[in-house]
């Protein structure tokens, strides 16, 4: 790098993105897609209008931000994957899992990707990257956040243990 303005992004010319960057955008344009392929199976089967609806939600945000990594790929004449939800078949209308395994498996989902967006901020070095990335982390965790809601309300979770509370304790 000869000049700061590497870092660029916000404003003016954006320089190409280098082979990290595109890499990062590629990766999670994918799983996003196959995120949106499993919610679109996971709904198919899914009976709780609660679930349904809360699947339907992510099925949004996922293709929303394959259309967000899709469109600064192409500003770049990067060529993008195709989608996978076009995988998904018609055969099942029963459904093979519980409610309470297909929302866990969502919200583990959700926080593989919020971690993938954070390694994708620490190893990108254009500003406006790391603002998509950072914006797109926050709609993830709301969601995240609005499904483990749903998991305590039908007792689908357990309280992980944690540290004594010695202030509690010493009140006893």
């Amino acid at each position: 790098m000869k000049k700061q303005s590497f870092l660029t992004g916000w404003f003016g010319d954006r320089r190409p993105l280098t082979a990290l960057e595109v890499t990062n955008l590629f990766s999670n344009m994918q799983r996003n897609s196959l995120g949106c392929a499993t919610l679109t199976g996971f709904n198919q089967v899914a009976t709780s209008t609660e679930v349904k609806e809360f699947i339907k939600r992510g099925i949004d945000i996922s293709k929303k931000h394959v259309n967000v990594f899709h469109s600064i790929l192409e500003e770049n004449d990067v060529p993008t994957p195709t989608g996978a939800d076009s995988m998904v078949t018609d055969s099942a209308t029963i459904s093979p899992f519980s409610e309470k395994l297909m929302m866990f498996h969502i919200i583990g989902m959700n926080n593989l990707g919020i971690g993938f967006y954070a390694m994708s901020i620490s190893t990108n070095l254009r500003r406006d990257l790391v603002t998509h990335y950072t914006r797109l982390s926050g709609e993830i965790g709301l969601y995240c956040e609005d499904g483990a809601n749903i998991m305590i309300e039908n007792g689908w979770t357990e309280e992980p243990p944690r540290m004594v509370d010695r202030d509690e304790l010493a009140k006893s």
